[in-house]
């Protein structure tokens, strides 16, 4: 593997504000697995992915897990258990998400995410599945999500961000991804911390699907770094005495899902904090040292 191509890859996952965390894993397992098999120095480029993409839980995970593997063939096991995973979570979600003998379902989901994505062709070749999303401001991949739901079959409306709880009423549920899930909260798209609170006050059942790589413990989401992106997204050339924010993650807390709906099944909110508590300090620290928060040497 020479050094150009090895840089312009890690250059891409850094620079994508598009795919959602579990689009960019793909590429992040095959660039950890070329750097292992190809002997190529981990700590570097481990540095430069996890800086580049500071909030996406799954990147820190595969780091982890590259730097325990220690040769091209142990961390293939990881690689081929994370694609197990995908197809695990469908499993379960399709067990709780429709009730025996439903055959149409309505869900809400906002933003892009590509769990609930594939979750949803799955559920779409055996059930009438309508599903409500929003652009998502300001990169409008929520029309991503509609444009592939609606190429798998599925029922499609969409709405502006501000007006997507309108869809709320008659739900099934509302489904939403997450880039990283601790023990007291999960992160998405700025919004759906609004939106899960207009959930819970029309009882409508609210579940984040994650497989288990977006869990960390509080050793590593303490040092997760979620930065606002660029104020030309939003308004490029305000007016004199306005200053733009973009904000375009957010943290919502555990306690006010119904569950998260994993590869290793459904967890209420209260069993969350036990399932991200598997890595230890000490198995977290090696990691820790490369985060965006360590100074560089």
């Amino acid at each position: 593997m020479s050094v150009e191509p090895l840089r312009a890859r890690v250059d891409r996952v850094a620079a994508d504000r598009v795919s959602g965390a579990s689009e960019l894993l793909v590429e992040v397992l095959s660039i950890l697995s070329e750097v292992l098999r190809d002997e190529v120095p981990l700590q570097p480029v481990a540095r430069a992915l996890l800086r580049g993409q500071p909030s996406m839980a799954p990147l820190w995970n595969a780091v982890r897990a590259a730097l325990a593997a220690g040769s091209a063939e142990a961390f293939d096991q990881y690689v081929r258990r994370s694609e197990r995973a995908a197809r695990a979570l469908v499993r379960h979600a399709a067990a709780i998400l429709v009730e025996s003998g439903q055959q149409s379902v309505a869900f809400v989901t906002i933003s892009f995410s590509g769990t609930v994505l594939h979750t949803m062709r799955a559920l779409a070749g055996s059930h009438s599945l309508h599903v409500s999303c929003s652009d998502g401001l300001p990169a409008l991949e929520g029309r991503r999500m509609a444009e592939q739901l609606a190429a798998a079959g599925v029922s499609v409306t969409h709405y502006t961000d501000a007006a997507l709880g309108h869809a709320l009423a008659g739900a099934d549920g509302l489904l939403v991804g997450a880039d990283a899930i601790s023990p007291d909260w999960f992160l998405n798209k700025s919004g759906t911390r609004m939106l899960v609170a207009a959930a819970g006050q029309q009882g409508v059942p609210v579940y984040v699907l994650a497989t288990r790589d977006k869990f960390l413990s509080r050793a590593i989401a303490s040092h997760l770094e979620v930065r606002d992106e660029g104020a030309d997204q939003v308004w490029p050339a305000p007016p004199p005495g306005v200053r733009v924010c973009n904000p375009c993650f957010e943290t919502t807390p555990i306690d006010a899902i119904s569950a998260v709906i994993s590869d290793a099944g459904v967890l209420g909110a209260g069993l969350v904090a036990d399932a991200c508590s598997s890595v230890s300090r000490a198995a977290a620290r090696p990691l820790i040292v490369l985060s965006p928060r360590a100074s560089t040497p």
